[in-house]
């Protein structure tokens, strides 16, 4: 009986311990210390600061890259109508005829609007180091490995494994109209009307139907920030559909 209980003692002591060693981190790494990059550039620069006779070596950097870039897929043809109004108002020193505006067709005009793609580019690789290479680098352990890895997959495209992430943006199918806020034009001078008379009753020339003056050159009023509608563009996001689009017409 106390056989069998020292021998699971003996099992539980050791199964206590594997799982210490394992959550310490020590696998490889086991009896070493743990210096920082800067600490370790100061060790292969001055040993005995370190309570060592030699400097370091064997060094091997691990460095893993992941990126999250947009690239373009594919490229869409599609129409979108112009506009034109034109502006006419008269007057002489009997006569006036009051401003009027008017709309005409301006035909279309074609364009290439892209889709895009989103894509998770990553690479993995291990480099031997010197102490050397440590010393003579400015910078941190995250900036030499950036500087390895973009050098290694500029020479071989083929070591970083690319797999999309399944986010696209068609601009085609789910534009947004970006608005610079209009700069505000001069003042325009008034034709004499009614050969400099007033009108009866101090009445301004009214318009058509009502209607108020357009914007100068056609262009819609911009909300606060610039936007048409309250809406932004976002990477990803569902946008209406593009002012000025005829009928919503694109061709591959």
């Amino acid at each position: 009986m106390l056989k069998h209980i020292a021998a699971a003692a003996l099992v539980s002591t050791f199964a206590l311990g594997a799982t210490a060693f394992a959550e310490t981190g020590a696998g490889q790494n086991a009896g070493l210390k743990q210096l920082s990059w800067q600490q370790l550039q100061s060790a292969c620069q001055n040993p005995a600061a370190f309570q060592s006779q030699r400097q370091p070596n064997a060094i091997r950097l691990t460095c893993e890259d992941t990126q999250l870039v947009w690239e373009a897929e594919q490229t869409d043809r599609v129409e979108m109508d112009n506009s034109r109004q034109i502006t006419a108002s008269l007057s002489s020193d009997k006569y006036y005829v009051i401003r009027q505006d008017q709309s005409v067709e301006n035909g279309i005009s074609q364009t290439m609007c892209p889709r895009f793609r989103e894509v998770q580019v990553s690479h993995t690789q291990s480099f031997s180091l010197s102490c050397q290479e440590i010393q003579n680098f400015q910078g941190n352990m995250n900036d030499f490995c950036k500087a390895r890895l973009d050098t290694a997959v500029k020479g071989n495209q083929q070591l970083a494994t690319r797999t999309a992430t399944g986010r696209v943006y068609d601009m085609c199918a789910a534009p947004a109209l970006v608005n610079e806020p209009p700069k505000a034009p001069a003042a325009p001078v008034a034709p004499v009307q009614n050969g400099g008379k007033a009108q009866p009753g101090g009445a301004q020339p009214s318009q058509p139907g009502g209607a108020q003056p357009s914007q100068p050159g056609g262009m819609q009023p911009s909300l606060p920030g610039g936007q048409i509608g309250g809406v932004r563009p976002s990477i990803g996001g569902q946008l209406p559909r593009l002012p000025g689009l005829a009928g919503g017409n694109k061709s591959r």
